[in-house]
């Protein structure tokens, strides 16, 4: 990660950019209860972060509190589907769903228009993938 940080130069934006691996909801809720917090919040994974305590209910009154923020969850996943209830309760509370496969992004959520579009995260990448998949 911390190469990543460099390779995007994350550096510059220190004040703007913050990495929190405590996954207490509550501390949370203080922190982003406080002027000039965070508008974009990513929970990498709810899985790990429903082990730590965010309990579904708790999860969706922290999104209702603050509606103006961003919550982005990250989800594992099994054969396509969140793994775990609260995730695939999470996923159908969300307004805008989006799966990634083989560095392509689909849309699944209320916005999407052709469900077999996608945005290709990283060209050189898919191309490996997709041209693996279609030689064998």
């Amino acid at each position: 990660m911390q190469r990543r940080l460099a390779q995007f130069k994350m550096t510059e934006v220190q004040g703007s950019f913050r990495i929190i691996t405590d996954g207490d909801i509550k501390a949370l809720e203080e922190r982003l209860a406080k002027p000039k917090s965070a508008k974009f919040i990513i929970v990498d994974s709810y899985q790990y972060a429903y082990e730590a305590g965010w309990e579904y209910s708790l999860t969706k009154a922290l999104i209702e509190r603050f509606k103006r923020k961003t919550f982005i969850f990250i989800s594992q996943e099994d054969k396509g589907k969140p793994i775990g209830k609260p995730a695939i309760r999470l996923k159908y509370a969300a307004g805008v769903k989006v799966r990634t496969q083989g560095f392509r992004a689909y849309c699944q959520g209320r916005y999407s228009g052709n469900v077999s579009e996608y945005y290709t995260i990283w060209a050189e990448k898919a191309v490996e993938v997709y041209n693996y998949k279609s030689n064998n």
